[in-house]
């Protein structure tokens, strides 16, 4: 079957099964692709008999994708990924090491080792153009997944099997209680988490590894969870508000270090159990590296392996 898809299957289908997860709309669907309704009718209907599959559920209202189209949607979009960087690729073969490489990182992973291979990245390696897109764990496994991103700096989570990802540990990263420089806390003598259990707290939003770590921390303590907490993903917003009000957070040491200097956070002397473990170098087995993402995934490794304070070491 597989032998037959290869043959069958068109570029043209993949385009529509992606532009239908965006409009769910055959018509609209076929319009944004300037193709005729019946010609993308047919394309449809011949995937789903080469597939063997129902992709879709016809009703009214449009499209609604079964879960196997949804699988062939998510495996469109990672083809039409790679066949979008085949270019970039062809002419690094071409021009040595050169191309383009898509990053997905948590902020922990920023100051010490993204930005600084970044930086080199400039004056060595000019030909080499790079996307970086910071969030959490959690969106970075949908990226990786979806092809949107070539290696993520991360946490693994639930939703991809072990076996379809390269994994390898960077570093360790504490968690540290940080408050706005101004609030009154900071003048308060021996500190309790019991104390700070009945604060505001601002918390990344689920199912982010730091926020159940957090609600972790707490439970093993016998205290309850922060009540009403602000959920934020973005860690510039999280260091704004906690400059504006007299809420708390939970912020890797890395990010703690690189706003410090500026005294508009600080933190408080209440130390918390490591229970967010390391984040990895994270990248899906079956795509082929190019040389420019190996040569970046190295060097990602290597300036982890050179931080003062890592554990890990190479083998």
């Amino acid at each position: 079957m597989m032998d037959t898809l290869v043959f069958r299957l068109k570029f043209r289908q993949l385009l529509l099964l992606r532009q239908i997860s965006l409009e769910p709309s055959l018509n609209r669907a076929a319009r944004s692709l300037n193709l005729s309704q019946p010609t993308a009718s047919k394309l449809l209907q011949d995937m789903e008999t080469d597939l063997g599959v129902q992709l879709f559920e016809r009703h009214a209202h449009g499209l609604t994708p079964t879960q196997a189209g949804l699988v062939a949607i998510r495996h469109a979009g990672q083809i039409l990924a790679d066949l979008g960087r085949l270019r970039h690729d062809l002419q690094a073969v071409s021009r040595g090491l050169s191309g383009t490489v898509s990053i997905g990182a948590i902020g922990a992973a920023l100051h010490d080792i993204v930005t600084p291979v970044l930086a080199t990245l400039v004056r060595s390696h000019p030909d080499i153009s790079v996307t970086l897109q910071v969030t959490t764990s959690d969106d970075l496994m949908e990226m990786l997944q979806s092809g949107r991103i070539d290696l993520a700096l991360g946490r693994p989570m639930d939703g991809i099997a072990s076996g379809l990802l390269d994994i390898e540990e960077l570093s360790s990263e504490p968690l540290l209680v940080v408050a706005g420089a101004r609030n009154a806390l900071h003048d308060s003598p021996g500190l309790t988490l019991e104390q700070l259990s009945r604060e505001r707290w601002i918390v990344q939003t689920r199912p982010s590894p730091m926020r159940v770590a957090l609600e972790r921390i707490f439970t093993l303590a016998r205290l309850p969870v922060p009540a009403h907490p602000i959920e934020l993903s973005s860690i510039l917003a999280t260091i704004d508000l906690l400059t504006q009000s007299d809420m708390l957070s939970a912020l890797p040491r890395s990010i703690y270090r690189l706003f410090e200097p500026a005294g508009i956070i600080r933190e408080l002397p209440v130390s918390l159990p490591d229970l967010i473990g390391p984040y990895h170098l994270m990248r899906m087995h079956e795509r082929a590296m190019t040389p420019a993402i190996a040569y970046l995934a190295n060097a990602l490794k290597q300036q982890a392996i050179g931080l003062s304070d890592n554990p890990i070491q190479q083998v």
